[in-house]
């Protein structure tokens, strides 16, 4: 290159001048770059020349006639911009021997012997585009003006000329060797993948160049990964999912499934560094689909198969590990939250059968005689030389039932928090298996048409904790948070509801409450889980309570100021709303009241009339107990404290007139129904209070003429003693009077849901209805179909609703 530059308008002095530049800008001479003279020279002849043609046109001098593509569009190539203004731009010239240098010069780049295509691409594209940046600059003048023009007045075969360096490499390097450059490139990640060591930065920039390469012609600015897709990603991604396929067959021929999931890990943390360093974010996201659908969904099943296994050993590492593979592809992670709730119903039923089994066995000691209230054994502890014997009517303790449940809950509950992350698909899987096998096990409905009884021991547990008098060793692993686990999967929420009720009212009568605040939270919590409906009737029975207490109150003013009452050293009356306690009035128990104790009960009734004029009284005789104190003891030694029965204290009161009645005296005497004074009588007997003459069976002691005598000193241990837990209880009719209670209520619900549904409605089909009722019925109870059908039947009757046809009914009331 001469020191000094050309001509401004000679163009053929202007190229020789600038093309030696050139060729040292693009790496024609190795290592040698263009020094800043040699630059600057360049520069200035191009500035030159451009900017004298432009003050001197020449007829046609500003046009690009007979221009090729250059790598875009030639439609335009034969178009012939001339000037007619004193002033154009010039360039046309100038770039087409730009052109036909690209080309000449890229077609000119050889590969050397002992390297492969792969390195003299990398090799060549990272000096040719370095090298390409530079000649934009000392074109630049032309870029900015010419080369803008024509853009702007619609010429698309005409790039700056950094694109036009890469539109040529593409035509005229890339094109022809594009099958052999991703060839090595898939070869080299292979390699890369077998643990064998490669140069990383061949490949992303091979890639990359792919990149680069994609330009859209019509908008340059514009990003296009077409080269990249076409030629490369598409063809990785077939490669990937080859490669994978044949590695995961051959490893699981060979390893276990855990082992294979191990491998995946890391194979897929090894794919996503790969990405992160050479790929494009477009195909991430493609790759992360082929390799789970290859590493994961195509070996779904074989996991499966495996889960069931990993559950039983209780590996929440493993598990955890393969719910983590699975959730990448949320459509495999039904199958195994499926398995999950069957494997639960299986453990379930398992630790039911076992508890139900060991209930029908029971110890048999042999026969001794005590006196005084019987102390009963520990649970679970058989005498000293005893036998075992099956219960012809197994019945498994509320405790023992309860827990086991909770212990499967709390057991898969951990599995769903710890391995599968609180997955709402797999909780969705826990409560369905926990609502099948709370609610049907061979304990709960012994037969298919039998009421489920997991309402009934739940109440049940719940009164065992509740209680004062249990003892604290058999309760301390009991608790609220224990009753409101089961509670949300029951399903017969009213029956549970009856029978919690039921329960709570013994223990408000018989001031056995261990706390009324956790009684109270308890319902709270109740209501927090269901309505205030649910809890409205426990609530009001607290209330009565606390009304009953001021009663009280009022009693004992009045009785002090009037007159004593010798004989009653505490009177607690307990005034109840008929609608809302469990208790209903009995003529077995048409008690006549011992005259040392009328006047605290005219007392009472004469001020609760005197407030609620025109309510009415029923003595629910066979509620409620008494506390005597009878000097029976030996000289010397304090008075015992027996607690008895309402009856049973109008027994022992009469013995304070003579000590020998017969059967039928004391039933004359005391009122109640026969087979009632029996069971009253009885614990008397038999812990030798009285003495029955003759001895005998229990049928004996119901003959009138059998005499009781009252002893003289009684022989107990203990000076407090319990009868009343020894009376014998009518636990058919209760259950019976509860089982007719709670289908009570059920009609009254299903009535009042149909009648509220067909008010909104006016007509309706009968499948609508039926399908609605059952819907609202859900939060109480799970309504059969032919009950709903009595229902809406009984409705017609009471002319509510009519049928238009057979299938539609129409409101009426």
């Amino acid at each position: 290159m001469s020191a000094s530059c050309p001509t401004g308008s000679d163009l053929n002095s202007t190229w020789l001048f600038v093309q030696p530049g050139l060729e040292f800008i693009l790496g024609s001479h190795g290592d040698q770059g263009v020094n800043s003279k040699m630059y600057m020279n360049c520069y200035t002849a191009i500035y030159n020349y451009c900017v004298n043609k432009s003050r001197h046109p020449t007829p046609g001098g500003g046009s690009l006639s007979g221009l090729g593509s250059s790598g875009g569009s030639d439609k335009s190539g034969s178009q012939a911009y001339s000037s007619t203004n004193s002033y154009s731009l010039a360039g046309a010239e100038i770039y087409r021997k730009l052109d036909d240098y690209l080309i000449q010069y890229i077609s000119s780049l050889k590969k050397e012997d002992q390297e492969s295509f792969l390195e003299f691409y990398v090799k060549k594209w990272t000096r040719f585009t370095i090298g390409a940046g530079y000649m934009n600059n000392v074109f630049d003048y032309m870029n900015r003006y010419w080369v803008q023009k024509e853009r702007s007045d619609g010429r698309r075969d005409v790039f700056d000329v950094n694109t036009l360096s890469l539109l040529k490499w593409k035509t005229h390097l890339f094109n022809a060797n594009a099958k052999k450059l991703i060839e090595e490139v898939l070869e080299q990640i292979t390699k890369q993948r077998n643990n064998e060591i490669v140069d990383t930065s061949l490949i992303s920039s091979a890639i990359k160049s792919l990149v680069f390469l994609g330009i859209d012609v019509q908008d340059l600015k514009k990003p296009n990964l077409v080269v990249y897709i076409k030629h490369f990603e598409n063809i990785f991604l077939e490669k990937t999912a080859e490669y994978y396929t044949k590695e995961s067959n051959q490893f699981l021929e060979q390893h276990n499934v855990v082992d294979y999931m191990k491998k995946c890990e890391v194979r897929l943390g090894e794919e996503v560094s790969r990405s992160n360093n050479y790929l494009e974010d477009h195909t991430k996201k493609y790759l992360l689909e082929t390799l789970n659908k290859v590493l994961i969904e195509d070996h779904a099943q074989i996991m499966y198969n495996q889960f069931l296994d990993l559950l039983e050993q209780y590996q929440i590492g493993h598990i955890q590990r393969m719910y983590k593979l699975l959730s990448r592809i949320p459509s495999t992670l039904e199958p195994l939250a499926k398995c999950l709730e069957y494997h639960i119903k299986e453990v379930a039923v398992k630790e039911i059968e076992e508890i139900k089994r060991a209930a029908e066995v029971e110890p048999v000691g042999e026969a001794s005689s005590a006196t005084g209230t019987p102390t009963p054994a520990a649970p679970g502890a058989a005498p000293a030389g005893s036998l075992l014997r099956r219960k012809p009517n197994p019945g498994v303790n509320p405790k023992t039932y309860i827990h086991t449940l909770l212990q499967v809950y709390f057991k898969f509950n951990e599995v769903v928090t710890s391995a599968f992350n609180r997955d709402p698909l797999f909780i969705k899987a826990l409560d369905n298996a926990c609502r099948h096998f709370i609610n049907k096990n061979s304990v709960a409905t012994p037969t298919p048409k039998s009421p489920c009884r997991t309402p009934d021991l739940l109440a049940r547990y719940s009164d065992a904790f509740l209680k004062a008098t249990s003892k604290e060793s058999d309760i301390s692993d009991m608790s609220t948070d224990n009753l409101m686990i089961i509670f949300k999967f029951i399903e017969d929420k009213d029956s549970f509801e009856e029978h919690y009720r039921r329960l709570l009212a013994k223990r408000l009568i018989n001031s056995n409450t261990k706390s009324d605040e956790l009684e109270e939270s308890i319902i709270q919590r109740l209501q927090e889980e269901n309505s205030l409906e649910y809890t409205s009737k426990m609530t009001k029975m607290f209330q009565d309570m606390k009304a009953s207490e001021d009663l009280k109150n009022n009693v004992k003013e009045e009785l002090d100021q009037s007159s004593t009452t010798a004989g009653v050293k505490d009177f607690t009356p307990l005034i109840l709303a008929h609608s809302m306690w469990p208790f209903k009035f009995s003529e077995d128990y048409d008690l006549k009241l011992a005259p040392e104790l009328s006047q605290p009960f005219q007392k009472l009734e004469e001020i609760y009339h005197r407030k609620h004029n025109g309510r009415q009284l029923q003595w629910l005789w066979n509620h409620g107990k008494s506390e005597i104190k009878a000097n029976l003891s030996r000289k010397g030694k304090p008075p015992f404290l027996f607690t008895v029965s309402n009856v049973q204290l109008m027994i022992l009161l009469a013995f304070n007139k003579k000590s020998t009645y017969t059967f039928k005296e004391l039933s004359e005497l005391v009122g109640v129904a026969k087979h009632t004074l029996e069971s009253h009588l009885l614990p008397f007997t038999k812990y030798k209070l009285l003495d029955q003459s003759p001895t005998g069976s229990p049928e004996v002691l119901g003959l009138p003429d059998t005499t009781f005598t009252i002893v003289e000193e009684y022989k107990s241990k203990k000076l407090k003693v319990n009868f009343v837990s020894s009376i014998k209880t009518e636990v058919k009719q209760e259950e019976e009077e509860t089982k007719k209670e709670i289908d009570e209520t059920r009609r009254n619900y299903l009535s009042a849901c149909i009648v509220r549904i067909m008010k909104a409605r006016k007509t309706i089909h009968h499948n609508t209805l039926v399908n609605e009722v059952a819907t609202q019925a859900l939060s109480r109870f799970r309504a059969k179909i032919i009950d709903i059908k009595k229902v809406i039947d009984y409705l017609i009757e009471r002319e509510y609703l009519k049928r238009v046809d057979n299938d539609t009914y129409e409101y009426v009331a």
